[in-house]
């Protein structure tokens, strides 16, 4: 080995050991990439590693890649410096307790004192004849490893050197142990990824076993009450038979027995309507193959739009908003009573309950007036996706003052929370879930600003023709 000592890397890529670490740059494009390129290239030619440095470089980067278990990533990260230049090394990896664990398989302890995890802080130093440097992994995910790095450091390599190292000796493996880092790094979080996915597989079998099969029991015993409630109305029946009213206390018995079975079955009827809904959500968004595959897994089928999703939401909406003093209607152009698409029922349900949902919290009145409404709108729109291909569009505008300009281009973004929300509580995230549905569909999403208010809306391609 050249005894020459390279340059040390630019000022640029070293912050001082006291600073915080920065903030992941943004995306700076081709531009960006090809003067890292060429910055990367300087850098290698000051290195001036040696044939055989370089080629141990390769040698660890191609086995990387093709072994899988992390003993072998171990075994591999020390093995390297031993064939290529009889190099004895150990390995150490912090473990969930946050202590250093020696990570050589079937390999003989060489450290009589081994390192501890407040040794990670010091920087590659020289102790008891060992070169001990500090195993650096990302800064990125650091927070999704399986245990807590010191700032970013993932562990310690500690070489066991017959003759005093050069400086440009020192140099190299300490590039080394980076590049072990970046590799180890890596495997950690695919292995903790694995380990996740496995998690949240085993959940939704669990969800479906303990919470959709009994939820289908719910079921049977809301046709049992329905049951009930009739007998009590052909009970009433009954005793108001003939057409002859009892008087007396009888009489008042009745009319009690009337009115409680009157609010009784009305009740009834509400519950039973927000538990079918919340039951079409639940098995929609519980559904065994959006885990499986990773995304929403649509489950089309032809649907008209109107009977199965608007009618059914403005209902399970309409209480919430009349209680809010807010009008509500369906609007409905000629020949759009029977609008059909080709649709997953549960999933677009929900699109339309996110809308509605913003509707309760953001309705105001009609600028310079107190009228306060939601009207939902359907039909059908020739063209909307090409000559000849129609498609259905559903709208949901509701009075108050238009959203700001600014605001519009970035309605449907993740996580973005417009301007006028007044305290209301959100997250930011129905309105992207509208977008990230309806595009599954091959639809679109939009907003307009219309007379009096705001329209939010959404395209779904239509698979029939209209009908005369």
């Amino acid at each position: 080995m050249t005894s020459e000592q390279p340059p040390a890397p630019p000022a640029s890529s070293n912050p001082p050991s006291n600073s915080s670490p920065p903030a992941p740059p943004p995306v700076m494009g081709v531009d960006h990439v090809s003067e890292r390129i060429r910055a990367k290239l300087a850098d290698h030619t000051r290195y001036n590693f040696s044939a055989r440095q370089i080629r141990a470089f390769n040698v660890f980067f191609d086995l990387a890649q093709e072994f899988d278990a992390l003993p072998d990533l171990y075994a591999l990260a020390v093995l390297v410096p031993r064939i290529l230049f009889d190099m004895q090394a150990e390995l150490y990896v912090l473990d969930p307790s946050g202590t250093l664990v020696r990570r050589n398989p079937d390999m003989p302890p060489f450290a009589d004192s081994p390192p501890q995890r407040d040794h990670l802080a010091e920087g590659p130093h020289m102790q008891d004849g060992q070169y001990r440097i500090p195993v650096r992994g990302r800064h990125a995910d650091r927070e999704s490893l399986p245990f807590t790095p010191v700032g970013d450091v993932l562990g310690m390599m500690v070489l066991h050197p017959v003759a005093p190292l050069t400086e440009h000796d020192r140099f190299y493996y300490e590039k080394y142990a980076n590049r072990v880092g970046f590799q180890l790094h890596n495997r950690l979080l695919h292995m903790k990824n694995r380990e996740h996915i496995r998690f949240i597989r085993s959940l939704v079998h669990d969800i479906g076993h303990n919470v959709i099969v009994p939820n289908m029991y719910f079921k049977l015993l809301f046709r049992q009450l329905e049951g009930k409630i009739q007998a009590m109305g052909e009970l009433r029946e009954t005793l108001s038979a003939g057409g002859r009213m009892p008087s007396g206390p009888e009489a008042e018995a009745i009319r009690q027995l009337g009115y409680l079975h009157e609010r009784l079955d009305e009740q009834y009827r509400e519950i039973y309507r927000h538990f079918l809904q919340s039951s079409l959500f639940l098995e929609t968004l519980l559904r065994q193959s959006h885990f499986d595959q990773g995304h929403y897994v649509l489950q089309k089928m032809e649907i008209d739009i109107a009977q199965r999703v608007v009618v059914p939401q403005l209902e399970r909406f309409r209480s919430r908003l009349e209680e809010k003093g807010i009008k509500v209607r369906i609007d409905m152009r000629p020949n759009c009573e029977h609008v059909r698409v080709s649709a997953d029922v549960g999933l677009i349900s929900q699109v339309l309950a996110n809308l509605l949902s913003n509707a309760v919290k953001y309705t105001r009145p009609t600028p310079g007036a107190r009228r306060q409404a939601v009207h939902c709108r359907i039909c059908r729109v020739a063209d909307a996706f090409g000559p000849g291909k129609p498609g259905a569009r559903v709208e949901v505008f509701t009075t108050g003052p238009a959203v700001s300009a600014d605001d519009t281009p970035h309605l449907f973004e993740p996580d973005f929370r417009g301007s006028n929300t007044h305290g209301e509580y959100g997250t930011g995230h129905g309105l992207h879930f509208v977008r990230e549905i309806v595009d599954l569909h091959g639809g679109r999403v939009g907003y307009e600003a219309q007379e009096g208010g705001n329209a939010f809306y959404f395209l779904l391609p239509c698979d029939t023709p209209a009908r005369d």
